[in-house]
């Protein structure tokens, strides 16, 4: 397993000292620890931790708000909390916490809470990686589709003999067919 940093804020030190605990016990790195919210932001974008375990009631800034910030920074964030009521849930819900945990926590229930957390996170990731990959391919075909209609308008060709210029003209002058597309379009709006 490769090592996750992971920061804990808990205002209560007994809890946070046995987290720490089943944590490094199970190989994770617990980079940082807080007692406030205000504190765990701090720590987080200084440490960039690669998921916050957040206690939901605590002072400062409560665990809600630590874990918006959190969102933005692009850090997964389980919840922790002695309350199981509908309204926390929902509200946790809203601000896309990977996990919700209830006090008191066992190490059963935190280590698989820890790892679907960090799986899921990961696949949001790649998910959204995969899409602006994609986003930029279409942007790259709307270009080079643009590009076409020019040279094919300009020559009276067809679409197909305009592509086969464009991608002549790419080689010739040792450009991507993306490149040289701007290029086309960059003249004809002048």
């Amino acid at each position: 397993m490769n090592k996750i940093s992971i920061l804990i804020a808990e205002d209560e030190a007994l809890i946070r000292m046995d987290l720490k605990e089943m944590l490094e016990a199970a190989g994770y790195i617990v980079c940082g620890e807080a007692n406030n919210g205000q504190k765990a932001v701090e720590l987080a974008e200084k440490l960039k931790p690669d998921l916050a375990i957040l206690d939901v009631k605590m002072p400062v800034m409560n665990g809600l708000d630590a874990a918006k910030v959190m969102h933005k920074l692009n850090i997964p964030v389980i919840l922790l909390t002695a309350y199981s009521q509908q309204n926390i849930v929902n509200r946790a819900e809203k601000v896309a916490v990977y996990g919700y945990l209830v006090k008191p926590v066992t190490e059963r229930d935190l280590l698989p809470a820890v790892q679907i957390a960090y799986g899921r996170w990961k696949e949001v990731q790649f998910l959204q990686n995969q899409l602006e990959d994609t986003k930029g391919k279409l942007e790259g075909q709307k270009l080079i589709s643009h590009a076409r209609a020019i040279l094919a308008k300009e020559y009276n060709i067809s679409e197909y003999d305009a592509h086969k210029m464009l991608q002549k003209a790419a080689m010739d002058d040792r450009l991507s067919l993306i490149e040289k597309a701007k290029q086309i379009i960059a003249k004809k709006s002048f």
